[in-house]
């Protein structure tokens, strides 16, 4: 039987920064990953490291590309 280990350190939803801008551009309103972590940066969103990439709360990133979308258009 497995053991799966819960760290409170890192997210549940954690994904790479990088993959997630590729996820987020499919939706017609492309983020750059500097601009996507400088968002998470100013906002409080934990960035942590998987191998040389960055890392944070994919519920979150969703999230900060929402308002990042939402002023850009002026809604």
């Amino acid at each position: 039987m497995a053991v799966s280990l819960i760290s409170p350190y890192v997210a549940a939803d954690e994904e790479k920064i990088s993959v997630a801008c590729e996820l987020l551009a499919e939706s017609g309103h492309r983020i750059s990953q500097t601009t996507l972590e400088r968002l998470c940066r100013a906002n409080g969103v934990p960035i942590t490291k998987i191998g040389r990439a960055n890392a944070a709360s994919w519920t979150q990133m969703l999230k900060l590309h929402r308002g990042w979308v939402h002023s850009r258009i002026g809604d």
